[in-house]
């Protein structure tokens, strides 16, 4: 009998997302650059999709990767066990952020975060609508992509989260549909899979303004402009202001599973009443925070 190739294995046995994947066969990767099995380079252009921030295999976070997988892995379910690389992750994070930000939930990917996000916001506001932006992408699990801001995509798994309002990006006449009914407003502070949509100073802060005005949580999805993408560590950052809720992912694990959204502890504190609010398994999956926080202070060192 005649082995197959990984190529034919891979279409076989792999649930693929597209007819025609790239299907280049990768044996390892180091910095910007991917290796075939025949030894052909080729430049990680994408960066992992926003991921390889600091290069493939970087020597510190592989490092990290090796020292906690000698010590544990997977001990419970999130927020019962003390684990050190969650505690000093969170500590390292949000002293990099707004004082408001003081509170990481962790998580395994930006579409949880979105979701985790979504929750917290409806469930600290008691309110049911939810405001996102036309071409805005948040994610693809049932909740992230009822924000997401193309139809194309979506309309195949409809009826989605009820509730949704989706508004132009950058339209300062929109922000009046903001209402004292709106339990959050999520948007990319710039938009990615939009079309790299940047928007007007004036107009985040006008966002800002608004929210406040009608006590909507503004919500902050950095999770594809985080760490050092803009130059800047986060891409809010760039626009003055501070959102009540950020969300990360990709970037965030230095090449390992992991996401996260932060906010004020009196507004995370809303999950534990009653308790359970919002849990999860495997996030913060303390070799992933140990990544992390490498991959963090590698940033740190390197950029800042």
């Amino acid at each position: 009998m005649v082995q197959e190739t990984n190529r034919q294995m891979f279409m076989r046995y792999v649930a693929q997302t597209s007819f025609t994947p790239l299907s280049a066969e990768i044996s390892s990767a180091k910095g910007v650059f991917m290796y075939t099995p025949e030894g052909k380079r080729i430049i990680d252009t994408v960066s992992g999709v926003s991921v390889a921030n600091v290069g493939h295999c970087n020597p510190k976070v592989v490092q990290a990767v090796k020292e906690q997988s000698e010590k544990y892995m997977h001990l419970m379910v999130y927020g019962e066990m003390i684990q050190s690389p969650q505690v000093k992750l969170a500590e390292k994070l949000t002293s990099l952020l707004p004082k408001n930000l003081n509170n990481v939930f962790f998580v395994n990917s930006g579409s949880e975060a979105t979701d985790g996000a979504l929750k917290l916001a409806k469930r600290y506001t008691g309110r049911k609508e939810i405001i996102c932006f036309k071409k805005a992408y948040h994610g693809s699990t049932i909740g992230a992509m009822s924000v997401w801001g193309a139809d194309k995509y979506n309309k195949a798994y409809k009826p989605l989260l009820p509730g949704i309002k989706r508004l132009n990006f950058n339209s300062m006449s929109d922000l009046e549909k903001i209402t004292d009914k709106t339990a959050c407003v999520i948007t990319e502070v710039i938009q990615s899979e939009g079309g790299l949509n940047i928007p007007s100073l004036e107009w985040v802060k006008a966002l800002r303004k608004r929210c406040d005005e009608t006590g909507a949580l503004l919500i902050f999805d950095e999770v594809q402009m985080g760490f050092g993408r803009t130059g800047k560590m986060f891409g809010f950052e760039n626009f003055e202001v501070s959102p009540d809720i950020v969300n990360f992912a990709k970037a965030l694990g230095g090449g390992m599973p992991i996401g996260a959204f932060v906010s004020d502890k009196k507004l995370m504190e809303s999950f534990c009443e009653p308790a359970l609010g919002h849990i999860t398994t495997f996030g913060g999956h303390p070799v992933c925070a140990a990544a992390a926080l490498a991959s963090l202070e590698f940033i740190i060192r390197r950029l800042f």
